[in-house]
C-alpha cells in the first residue's frame, strides 16, 4: 500500500527534515525507501509519500515509545492517507 502523510510540525521544517533524513535505515524496514518523497508544504507542514508500505510494521513503528520520544519535539501530528494511482489508460 502507498501512504501519503501530512506532518504537522512543532519544530522548523529544517530541524524535522534532519531527523527524517537520518531515519532512512529504519524507514527502509517498512517501505521501499528508494521511492520515498518528502517536501515542505509550508513553515509548519511537511509532506511525506511512502511506497510499498508494510502497514503492520508501520503501525508498530509509529506506536513504539522510542519512536514517540524521538519525534516528540518535532511533530505535532501525523495525518496519514492511503493513495492509489489512477488508471492512466482512460
Amino acid at each position: 500500500m502507498d501512504i501519503h502523510i501530512i506532518v504537522k510540525l512543532k519544530s522548523s521544517y529544517e530541524a524535522w527534515h534532519g531527523l527524517f533524513a537520518n531515519d532512512a535505515d529504519n524507514r527502509s524496514k517498512i517501505c521501499d525507501e528508494s521511492k520515498t518523497l518528502v517536501g515542505k508544504a509550508d513553515d509548519s507542514t511537511a509532506l511525506v509519500t511512502l511506497f510499498d508500505v508494510d502497514m503492520a510494521a508501520m503501525g508498530a513503528m509509529m506506536a513504539d515509545p522510542e519512536f514517540q520520544k524521538l519525534i516528540e519535539d518535532y511533530v505535532e501530528e501525523h495525518i496519514p492517507y492511503s493513495i492509489t494511482p489512477l488508471d492512466s489508460s482512460n
